[in-house]
């Protein structure tokens, strides 16, 4: 059986026979493309070539892109887990030509590869054409033998387009009959009927989409000046055929995901409805590993906010499968396994997806119960008085106060045959969003896109700033609070850098600029007049424009210490701590970076130590221009998110770092002067915040900070080194001291004596509190020695001299389980342990399974407490040597010590 990793390198090895070059899959957040939230096809990243604005430097292309669908013209949530072929994510492995072959070539190698590479049967696959091609149709007739019976005419389903703006055009798609004879295509089972009707029979495997038109806002169609052809073919499809599977989710691209889902929720996948939930959180997981491994956090809008909805739908299904703690986080490395080698980046950010994951799940959590409770209480409110719906105000409730997506709401309504007004839900959230838009204030149209009228005229704004701080230059207009040059030194804010500030004079007037923009091909410099006005700047007129060159020179600073700083973060952090976001401006620089957890004070130091180490090394800075894709193969590094035309800037640090930028730095890194860290924060989940300071403002914040440790030295008679922990003492003193004093106020109201006294038992008692808790604990360890050597004194054996054991703790907490647990697996030279405990009317499980036992594959902790719980009404899972569970009946838990024992004597006998 052919495995996916080979499918899809027969698929690119058959194209690249054939001419075209391989390109690697860009990332599922498409950069600079408005019109989609994510990539939804393999053409996404050729739309620049569809539409005649770019070139490539080939003609034929072949590759493997990574697509989610979930929103838009193509949006197949709905249809996920329910039936076997449709995903939130898919892998679309896809060939181009862009100008070059036509629909033969695009016709006859598809039905090639098919027929004579991987050998499908010719008799149960199908073509279909749009109603108004005649030449596919005849190419199918004539240069294959697919046979006229079994090619068919559509509309709509045969005009492909990639959103409600963009390339289209007429398409060409094959589809596969998985009936289970040829001789069954008769009446019964009518292919033409089949074909495009949705049916789980006939599925589509391959589109050949023949690129002719551009559809406009008003939704007319234009043609293209070029005509291109774009497959796209899902692996995810072709692997279930090829591997003879009725189910996508039968193939090993899912196969293991479901597993792991089946082990931690002890409930076994099967085929049909009952298999929902275990397909659900496979797909799922696959569209959170790989979104988030391209940038996307979890957030209230946007891209973030489908994430999220994800993320919480995959967390409700889990819920039916009887899974209430964080698990969705532990599927991440299943992920990476099945998909690294193909999409390395996600072993790369494995840690930092599972990290995110986790907290969202956690944060979720702690409403979803409560969520759930609340919308059965709706739900069945609705049935018994005989209702179909749930209002919007419920749904809205459900939303804003537990977090559900509506498409949420609308799923767990339509499991029990309801509807939700959606209509009315809107209106909820039309009337909250109208609410905090009331104090909003709008700002005015910006200077900078006030002077977008003007590139009707072809001008354009040329920067000189690389290497000039002061040029001559002429006036293409000007307004009471703006001016544009055709040249220019001041730059324009960008890439995270504030613009630069300075003045431009002519022979009657002087303007400050405070603010440079631009505006398509325009550099738009916004200030005020000091002296004249927009009246004394003439059009064409000669003036002399010059920046402030000290701030210049701060801002090159800083922003040269950021790429020094990203590159010891990488070093320190790891390759998942790249960066998300910058500010450099002349007084401070801020860095956002991809980091799940606080980082500590002894790598701050480290990371500071770093940079001040790459500035003593006055190492030469040297920028040049070159093609993007030379740059990247140079180890040039590529920031997630920004846009880079075909002619990019390289900034070299020599020795030590490479980056593609716009800004402005300095020529060596002992310019920089010093460099230290101001504070570390969090900005969102998984995103870290650094801000610095270099050059003078870094002496200065180091001098002050110096001359207040001085005089703390000096206040605490204390050496520097000792100064921290002297203060941490005196503040636990101060907050012990202020504690005391208010148990003694709220106690008594009595005279300065006997508040000392007071205060004098309280330390004594607290002293003594302090004692007794140590004896205490003491004593508890050794209670719990002794029960755990009278349990290996009093336990059943079975042959080869193993142990069973099953004991009931009062006043025990899950810890003290897992503890008792630990040292039965430590002290016991082999066998099974189930402890149990009662809390809050439930009952509590541990499971330990010596490690000899799991090695051999005679018992799993995971597999035997799931058993155990599901007859107290429960459920659970863990690792093999160590699992626990919960049950809602702790008056069925000696059956279940009952059933536990069986097993293992069953098992171990």
């Amino acid at each position: 059986m052919k495995k996916s990793q080979e499918i899809r390198q027969e698929f690119i090895d058959f194209f690249k026979s054939r001419g075209h070059t391989f390109v690697s899959s860009v990332p599922v957040v498409p950069i600079g493309d408005p019109t989609l939230l994510f990539i939804n096809a393999g053409m996404n990243q050729f739309k620049d070539v569809f539409l005649g604005t770019g070139r490539r430097d080939y003609t034929r292309a072949v590759n493997s892109q990574k697509c989610i669908r979930v929103s838009g013209k193509h949006n197949d949530l709905e249809d996920v887990g329910k039936d076997y072929s449709h995903h939130t994510f898919f892998e679309m492995l896809g060939n181009w030509s862009f100008g070059d072959y036509g629909k033969h070539e695009a016709i006859v190698w598809a039905w090639e590869l098919l027929t004579e590479v991987w050998k499908l049967p010719k008799e149960r696959l199908y073509a279909t054409v749009h109603l108004d091609d005649d030449e596919a149709e005849d190419i199918w007739k004539t240069e294959t033998d697919l046979g006229a019976e079994r090619i068919f005419r559509f509309d709509k389903d045969n005009f492909w387009e990639m959103g409600d703006v963009g390339p289209c055009g007429p398409c060409s798609e094959i589809h596969i009959d998985l009936g289970p004879e040829p001789a069954s295509l008769s009446l019964a089972a009518d292919p033409q009927k089949g074909v495009n009707s949705g049916s789980g029979r006939f599925v589509e495997i391959w589109n050949l989409v023949f690129i002719r038109f551009n559809r406009q806002a008003d939704n007319s169609l234009t043609p293209l000046e070029e005509a291109h052809v774009d497959t796209g073919m899902g692996l995810e499809r072709i692997c279930a055929v090829l591997q003879g599977k009725d189910s996508n989710y039968d193939t090993d691209i899912f196969q293991p995901l479901i597993h792991r889902v089946g082990e931690i929720s002890g409930v076994d996948y099967q085929a049909g409805e009952s298999g929902v939930a275990h397909r659900v959180i496979a797909d799922h997981v696959r569209m959170l590993v790989f979104s988030l491994a391209d940038g996307v956090i979890p957030g209230n809008e946007g891209r973030g906010y489908v994430v999220r909805r994800i993320l919480r739908r995959a967390a409700r299904f889990g819920r039916e499968l009887g899974v209430r703690q964080p698990f969705l986080y532990t599927l991440v490395s299943t992920v990476a396994d099945i998909m690294g080698q193909a999409f390395p980046e996600l072993v790369k950010r494995s840690q930092h997806i599972s990290r995110v994951i986790k907290a969202e799940e956690e944060g979720f959590g702690v409403t979803l119960d409560r969520g759930l409770e609340l919308f059965r209480e709706v739900a069945e409110k609705v049935i018994e008085q005989g209702g179909q719906e749930i209002g919007g105000e419920d749904a809205f409730k459900l939303y804003d106060t537990y977090g559900f997506p509506l498409d949420l709401t609308v799923l767990m309504a339509r499991e029990k045959g309801l509807q939700v007004d959606q209509d009315s839900f809107r209106a909820c959230m039309e009337s909250r969003q109208k609410r905090s838009r009331a104090d909003a204030k709008f700002a005015a149209q910006s200077t900078a896109e006030r002077w977008s009228s003007r590139l009707s005229r072809g001008e354009k704004s040329e920067f000189l700033g690389y290497d000039s701080t002061e040029v001559e230059s002429g006036v293409l207009g000007a307004d009471e609070d703006a001016l544009v040059l055709d040249a220019t030194p001041f730059y324009s804010e960008a890439g995270g850098q504030v613009a630069d500030r300075g003045v431009i004079e002519g022979p009657d007037f002087k303007f400050e600029v405070s603010d440079v923009q631009r505006s398509g091909s325009l550099i738009v410099h916004s200030g005020e007049f000091v002296a004249g006005g927009a009246e004394n700047v003439q059009e064409g007129s000669a003036v002399k424009a010059r920046i402030d060159e000290q701030r210049r020179l701060a801002t090159a600073r800083n922003h040269t210490a950021t790429h020094l700083l990203h590159r010891i973060l990488l070093k320190e952090l790891g390759e998942s701590a790249t960066q998300a976001g910058s500010l450099v401006s002349p007084d401070y620089l801020r860095f956002d970076f991809h980091h799940y957890e606080k980082v500590a004070d002894e790598l701050i130091l480290r990371i500071e130590t770093g940079v001040n180490e790459q500035i003593r090394a006055n190492r030469q800075v040297s920028w040049c221009e070159m093609d993007r894709e030379k740059a990247v193969e140079q180890g040039a590094m590529a920031l997630f998110g920004e846009k880079y035309g075909k002619r990019v800037r390289v900034i070299e640090v020599e020795g030590f770092s490479r980056e593609l930028c716009g800004g402005t730095h300095v020529r060596a890194t002992g310019t920089i002067g010093a460099f230290v860290i101001a504070g570390e924060s969090s900005v969102a989940t998984g995103i870290r915040r650094i801000e610095a300071f270099t050059g003078e403002r870094a002496a200065a914040y180091l001098l002050e900070r110096s001359h207040t440790v001085s005089e703390l030295e000096r206040s605490f008679a204390v050496a520097g080194q000792e100064l921290a922990g002297r203060v941490r003492v005196l503040m636990s003193e101060q907050k012990a001291l202020q504690k005391e004093l208010t148990q003694a106020r709220q106690k008594y109201d009595a005279t300065e004596n006997k508040k000392n006294d007071l205060l004098l038992k309280i330390n004594k008692l607290l002293e003594e509190q302090k004692d007794l808790k140590k004896e205490i604990s003491h004593q508890r360890i050794r209670v719990m020695q002794a029960e755990i050597n009278e349990m290996l004194e009093g336990i059943e054996m079975l042959p080869d001299n193993r142990q069973l054991v099953t004991r009931f703790i009062e006043d025990y907490d899950i810890e003290d389980l897992k503890r008792k647990a630990d040292e039965f697996r430590e002290k016991g030279p082999g066998g099974a342990a189930l402890f149990s405990t009662e809390k809050d009317g439930k009952i509590v499980f541990v499971c330990a399974v010596s490690d000899d036992i799991v090695k051999s594959g005679e018992l799993k902790a995971g597999e035997l407490v799931s058993k155990v719980a599901q007859i107290t009404g429960g459920g659970g899972g863990g690792r093999p040597h160590l699992a626990t569970a919960g049950g809602k009946f702790p008056e069925k838990r000696e059956e279940a010590e009952a059933v536990f024992r069986r097993i293992v004597r069953e098992k171990l006998s």
